[in-house]
């Protein structure tokens, strides 16, 4: 188990990440939201004597995710219209939408092109808490994993059941193209009924849903030179705050690597 697991914040995130008053929160983004278009693949691990088989079977499946969001055979013959070759993955991602959202952390705060396309063009912030302390939100330990990378997408249809305790929701929820493997992601997968709803929805039509993660949680901060130097003095002050209960020391400053295409801290 690693130490400390990294967001990726712009610099207006990181002051709700970091609130001035209360705890702080992150999104825990629903599936059909997540910026992968290949997110959720899932295959069919044989072929089935015809297609109106595939399509109960593939029904039956997507509703043991959530029987309070039944999932019919004319759903799936319709994705399959609508949708083409991606029909199993629109299913399933919409399917697990209606119950599971997904924080995504990773291990390396230093990669440049994360800094690139999550802080805004590197002008945020990237934020470590404490891995325990992630841990502790899960339902169960499991529920906090490492995202697996591959060549082909799991299959969705197995002698294992899409329902807790023996699932293979888990690892169809955390498994990825091997052309993601830079992120080195870990992500926490929680049920949007232990989540705050804001009732604000994002432009892919979803909930916007918050989890709470204590401050105490938070144990390091970095920052680069293009981060607004406002947002770092604010960023700065509430660590400093005890009442905040903050563990990080202040916030770190990374400047461009001497010797490489990279980041690197900067003296103190």
């Amino acid at each position: 188990m690693v130490a400390i697991l990294y967001k990726y914040v712009s610099a207006e995130r990181a002051l709700t990440c970091n609130p001035e008053a209360g705890d702080g929160t992150l999104r825990a983004t629903q599936p059909a939201a997540l910026n992968d278009p290949f997110e959720c693949a899932v295959r069919t691990p044989y072929v089935f004597r015809d297609e109106a088989a595939e399509n109960r079977e593939l029904a039956k499946a997507l509703t043991d995710i959530n029987e309070k969001s039944p999932v019919t055979e004319e759903d799936v013959r319709r994705a399959r219209e609508e949708h083409g070759s991606l029909f199993t993955r629109q299913l399933f991602a919409e399917q697990a939408s209606t119950r599971f959202g997904i924080v995504s952390f990773t291990t390396d705060p230093h990669h440049p092109l994360m800094w690139s396309h999550y802080t805004a063009d590197g002008s945020g912030f990237v934020i470590g808490y404490d891995a325990a302390a992630i841990r502790r939100i899960a339902a169960q330990e499991d529920l906090l994993r490492a995202v697996q990378y591959g060549n082909a997408p799991p299959p969705i249809l197995d002698p294992i059941v899409l329902v807790w305790p023996e699932s293979n929701l888990p690892g169809l929820l955390s498994a990825k193209g091997e052309h993601w493997s830079f992120e080195q992601e870990w992500r926490l997968i929680v049920e949007l009924s232990r989540t705050i709803g804001t009732g604000v929805s994002d432009r892919h039509g979803q909930p916007i849903n918050l989890v709470q993660v204590p401050n105490e949680a938070v144990v390091r901060v970095y920052y680069t030179e293009r981060t607004p130097p406002d947002s770092v003095d604010m960023v700065r002050n509430r660590l400093a705050a005890n009442n905040n209960r903050y563990r990080a020391d202040g916030p770190r400053k990374l400047i461009l690597s001497s010797t490489s295409y990279g980041y690197e801290e900067a003296p103190t």
